[in-house]
């Protein structure tokens, strides 16, 4: 018993594209679809990654002002250490 390899002949995806057909347009359509979906799924992921960042920045704008308060409530705090008078070195261990 021999056996004899089967070679497939072409695939119709590969048959030469008539665009005035109409089962050509639909096969271009169904090749172009899972495209375009993927392309709706990357810009809704792109939106979210967008939202997320705004969310980010907002919270870093928060940080900095509460950074800058902090910061002037330090140099308030400083110099009221600066102008308190010194203490009698006698009384400093009472």
């Amino acid at each position: 018993m021999s056996s004899t390899a089967v070679t497939p002949g072409p695939s119709p995806a590969d048959a030469p594209v008539d665009f005035r057909s109409d089962t050509s347009m639909e096969r271009i359509l169904q090749e172009i679809s899972p495209v375009g979906y993927r392309l709706e799924a990357m810009d809704s992921k792109i939106m979210d990654l967008s939202a997320h960042s705004k969310s980010i920045r907002a919270d870093i704008a928060g940080f900095q002002d509460k950074t800058t308060q902090l910061d002037h409530r330090l140099t308030t705090v400083e110099s009221r250490i600066v102008t308190l008078p010194d203490i009698d070195p006698e009384l400093q261990f009472l």
